[in-house]
């Protein structure tokens, strides 16, 4: 990612504080792990962050290999043509409704702020034959430290109403939170591209070959075994409600903590963590729309 995209992208999506706070009265939501919290940021340059996201989408689709010494503009909208389901002739309310908007926000808050490194970049899985992902994710990120490996697999909502974006998450989550859905799918489909980790010293990249060249009997068990676990960033972008940034905060978190408290993960094996980044702008619609502008004229890459 550019130095100028980087630098526009921590000029535009602020902090404004973690959750719980106890000054503001504001507890963590019911699902976010013991050790995290959920995270608040503020965007209030509607031009800027739609900008974001628009360039954002070309370090979503492609990985660094292939952007070396590559037309980007080409490359940029190649990825519309060949790896999304983003039509030109389609209606405004069908483009409104796409996922790319919030899947590269999602992409361009984790890099910078999160500090995670693709594993595989996204445009790897888009079945083109089929014209549809092969899995359910909105990002695939890997961080390695010390205590062991950590697969980000998380999901982004980008809507109007933030009450119906969180009840679309909490839709989808117990299949997202199971070994069938990150083993079984997602992380077999992984160690199929395991050609495409960029660096092949690290440790994800010795343990995907040694699996590769062997039969795993239990692949759950490998996992257990090499101390992965999976961590579910959860990225709600939403309308301010009345016009105020703490109330739409506030809103959101009782929303998941009166709705969803008993909610149970039972399907699934290692060790996962959940957590919530919010992001209340003033017009989810007038972003969407600025950015469908962008694509559908081709507007050039600036950052």
């Amino acid at each position: 990612m550019k130095p100028t995209l980087i630098d526009l992208i921590k000029k535009t999506v602020l902090l404004e504080y973690n959750l719980p706070h106890d000054e503001l009265l504001i507890s963590k939501s019911c699902v976010t792990h013991i050790d995290l919290f959920d995270d608040c940021y503020k965007a209030e340059d509607i031009e800027n962050l739609s900008r974001i996201i628009y360039e954002s989408i070309l370090y979503y689709a492609y990985d660094e290999f292939q952007l070396l010494e590559g037309d980007h503009q080409k490359m940029f909208i190649k990825a519309f043509n060949a790896k999304f389901k983003y039509n030109y002739s389609a209606d405004d309310l069908a483009k409104l409704k796409l996922g790319i908007y919030g899947e590269s926000l999602l992409y361009a808050i984790l890099k910078v702020y999160y500090g995670n490194e693709t594993l595989v970049s996204r445009g790897y899985f888009y079945d083109i034959q089929k014209k549809s992902e092969v899995t359910g994710y909105d990002c695939f990120h890997l961080i390695q430290t010390e205590d062991g490996i950590q697969l980000w697999f998380g999901e982004t909502k980008f809507y109007q109403d933030g009450k119906a974006a969180i009840n679309k998450v909490f839709d989808n989550i117990q299949k997202a939170i199971s070994d069938d859905y990150l083993i079984n799918t997602n992380f077999t489909t992984i160690l199929q591209s395991k050609g495409n980790i960029v660096d092949k010293e690290s440790a994800i990249y010795k343990i995907l070959d040694k699996w590769d060249k062997c039969i795993i009997e239990n692949l759950e068990q490998e996992l257990i075994d090499n101390n992965i676990k999976l961590v579910y960033p959860i990225l709600i972008t939403f309308d301010y409600v009345n016009g105020d940034y703490q109330e739409s905060i506030k809103t959101a978190i009782n929303h998941i903590n009166e709705n969803y408290k008993d909610l149970e993960f039972k399907n699934i094996s290692i060790d996962f963590s959940i957590f919530f980044i919010l992001i209340p702008i003033e017009s989810a619609k007038t972003c969407k729309e600025t950015i469908i502008k962008w694509i559908d004229s081709k507007e050039p890459l600036t950052l």
